[in-house]
């Protein structure tokens, strides 16, 4: 089978590819970034094609030649980023979904499994758990670029036959991320001090933003798209990530007790904030991933981050091995 991944140069495209290499494939990679990271250990392994979702003759001109029947589209501008220009942000994340989904019904891709986000979730919440019937009514640009390609692509499912997929990530934390968004502080309170950095974390200490670690996420993307397309009836799922969802000031804790020296702090940013007002007080179900597909999370807060740390050092000292022979 043949596996193109969008945005395959993050760490969640990474990872997954790796996966996928594992199990003997050659996916192809479709990212406007360069290659980075673990991908440098892979490279004779995958094709890689830079360009952008946003355009589509980019979107056709990498599927005509190659008989690609399955797609993880991860590709999309984070929430920040977003906020800061919807303009661009649509015509990446709604736009290019429509690309993603409009070229797999032409050259009759099988399979097209979504990277949507917790985020499609905001205003008139109800008060106990949140399920995939809940109400997405999101005020930024981004979740409603994400609402948009899910009732897309279940229109694509409808009209067109697609074998139409999605999940409903949280905030996913990994190593070596570049990526600006509202919930970034996960990933930057662990790294900076492996760095021998300052950090000030730019919310409160009680603010709570479900996560996943990036193994996860790409765990989770590989398991719905291998799943039996007979158990499959949610389409969409939501992922809580870590349960119960940690607060900045256990993440903090948690560093110290690895990184002794770690300067962490708090200076809250009331745009910041503001954005992860309504995630923080989210319970999420994820029931129906669990009943569907088997789904059940490997790393909480504690193994995240021996992970993490793990993950960063051995990177960190191969660039630095390779640095030293040029």
């Amino acid at each position: 089978m043949t596996t193109l991944i969008t945005g395959g140069s993050g760490f969640v495209g990474a990872e997954l590819t790796r996966l996928l290499v594992e199990r003997g494939e050659r996916p192809i990679l479709l990212d406007v970034s360069p290659l980075r990271g673990p991908l440098e250990e892979l490279k004779d392994h995958f094709d890689y094609v830079r360009g952008s979702v946003g355009n589509l003759p980019e979107v056709l001109n990498v599927l005509a030649p190659r008989n690609v029947k399955r797609i993880f589209h991860l590709a999309g501008m984070l929430s920040l980023p977003s906020e800061e220009n919807p303009w661009a942000a649509f015509n990446v994340n709604a736009v290019g979904t429509y690309n993603i989904l409009e070229a797999a019904r032409l050259f009759n891709v099988g399979t097209l499994i979504l990277s949507s986000s917790i985020a499609v979730y905001s205003e008139d919440l109800p008060g106990n758990e949140i399920t995939e019937t809940t109400l997405s009514r999101p005020k930024t640009m981004y979740g409603a670029c994400k609402v948009f390609g899910e009732l897309l692509g279940r229109f694509y499912s409808r009209r067109f036959g697609l074998d139409f997929r999605g999940i409903r990530l949280p905030s996913v934390v990994g190593p070596f991320s570049t990526a600006v968004h509202m919930s970034s502080y996960n990933c930057w309170a662990i790294e900076e001090p492996l760095r021998g950095r300052d950090y000030v974390l730019p919310v409160e200490p009680a603010t709570r933003v479900p996560a996943i670690y990036y193994k996860d996420a790409a765990r989770a993307l590989l398991l719905l798209a291998e799943a039996d397309k007979k158990s499959i009836s949610t389409m969409v799922y939501n992922l809580a990530g870590i349960v119960p969802a940690y607060t900045a000031q256990q993440l903090v804790d948690a560093v110290l007790r690895r990184i002794p020296g770690a300067q962490l702090s708090f200076d809250p940013d009331a745009h910041v904030m503001a954005l992860l007002k309504e995630i923080g007080q989210m319970e999420i179900s994820e029931k129906s991933a669990r009943q569907e597909w088997g789904w059940d999370i490997s790393y909480n807060l504690d193994g995240m981050i021996d992970d993490f740390i793990n993950e960063f050092n051995r990177r960190d000292s191969d660039m630095s091995t390779s640095n030293r022979g040029l």
